[in-house]
């Protein structure tokens, strides 16, 4: 009984450990097809896809040190905005790119063994591997201008820049859903509320400075609580207690989890 119970357990590790490999392969084969049908047969698409939130972090970080000579918090106004729009790049771009994902892939649904799934998960490395790379570029940028870019507890920026791609992969799986349901103009609507959210979220000055009314609903925003989370790490004044890091991560986890709920139930309008 007890050796046909290991080989039964032996079996069914073997099968399992194919089913991975066979699923590795696969979403490796879909995620070189996506960097080719997004990027271009060349490596300058994929420069050119990296330029573009690179120049978005230097354009707002060069407007704000070129505006304002004295930050409002810490010594370097140029490290004060980068720690604000940082996060702001890191959610914005993975959410809005998530949802082109299968519209830039739809002719590879007609592989039969391909589900919209896989497309999506291998959207979804190609957006973190994205994130890292614009991040280690522009801190580099920033380390050639001489600016201290070594935060004071290096855990938690980790963790904060962390919260800030998941934000953006959460909101990038529900954006799928919602633009497969309502169409390619929800996406300026999208536009339009992290925009709004950008403007709320503290970049350019900090929560206790903002009116008091605005301040009131500004802690809602998950945005805001993820630039305070990094700037916890950056500056000792701010209080970390008083960060809502739970709000940014029941957000994105809402935002994932109905999203790939929703994508059973609207599978067949990627079809179209």
């Amino acid at each position: 009984m007890s050796f046909a119970a290991d080989r039964s357990s032996q079996s069914a590790l073997t099968q399992l450990a194919a089913k991975l490999a066979h699923f590795r392969h696969l979403v490796s084969a879909v995620l070189l097809q996506d960097m080719r049908s997004r990027f271009g047969a060349s490596y300058l698409g994929y420069l050119i896809a990296i330029a573009w939130p690179l120049t978005h972090m230097g354009f707002i970080t060069a407007a704000y040190f070129l505006r304002t000579q004295v930050a409002p918090v810490g010594d370097s106004p140029t490290m004060f905005v980068a720690t604000g729009v940082v996060p702001y790049i890191l959610c914005f771009y993975p959410a809005r790119t998530m949802a082109l994902a299968i519209a830039q892939n739809r002719q590879l649904l007609n592989i039969p063994v391909l589900k919209p799934f896989h497309i999506l998960l291998t959207r979804c490395v190609l957006e973190i591997l994205n994130a890292m790379v614009v991040l280690a570029l522009f801190l580099f940028v920033l380390y050639m201008f001489d600016v201290d870019i070594m935060p004071n507890d290096l855990v938690e920026a980790a963790k904060a820049i962390g919260a800030a791609v998941f934000l953006g992969i959460g909101l990038g799986f529900l954006n799928v859903i919602l633009t497969a349901i309502f169409g390619s103009f929800f996406m300026t609507f999208f536009v339009l509320v992290m925009i709004g959210l950008y403007l709320m979220s503290g970049v350019f000055i900090p929560t206790w400075m903002m009116p008091e009314q605005m301040r009131e609903y500004a802690i809602y925003n998950p945005l805001l609580n993820v630039v305070e989370w990094l700037r916890s790490a950056y500056y000792t004044s701010y209080d970390a207690e008083l960060i809502n890091k739970p709000l940014v991560l029941y957000v994105a986890g809402i935002c994932l989890a109905l999203g790939l709920v929703g994508e059973r139930y609207v599978r067949g309008r990627f079809f179209r």
